[in-house]
């Protein structure tokens, strides 16, 4: 529970590059251990739903991150 709660504050502090790596390395490990905790013994049917929709969230966070765009390398046309 506090790699989700230190993201919230690391995602505002880190620079464009550690940010997108913490985001895509904290996602991952987060799926991963959703994931396995259906393994252990028999989930119920209510724990499956919430982990499906956590996992779901967290994998899109880590798609989000890896297209992210460096915001210093985007051209403005504003003259």
């Amino acid at each position: 529970m506090e790699i989700p709660i230190a993201m919230v504050i690391l995602s505002r502090i880190l620079k464009y590059r550690a940010n997108r790596w913490a985001n895509m390395i904290a996602g991952i490990i987060m799926a991963a251990v959703q994931i396995l905790t259906l393994f252990i013994g028999i989930p119920t049917i209510y724990y499956v739903f919430f982990s499906a929709i956590e996992i779901a969230c967290v994998l899109f966070i880590v798609w989000t991150a890896w297209k992210w765009k460096n915001p210093e390398n985007v051209t403005n046309n504003k003259k």
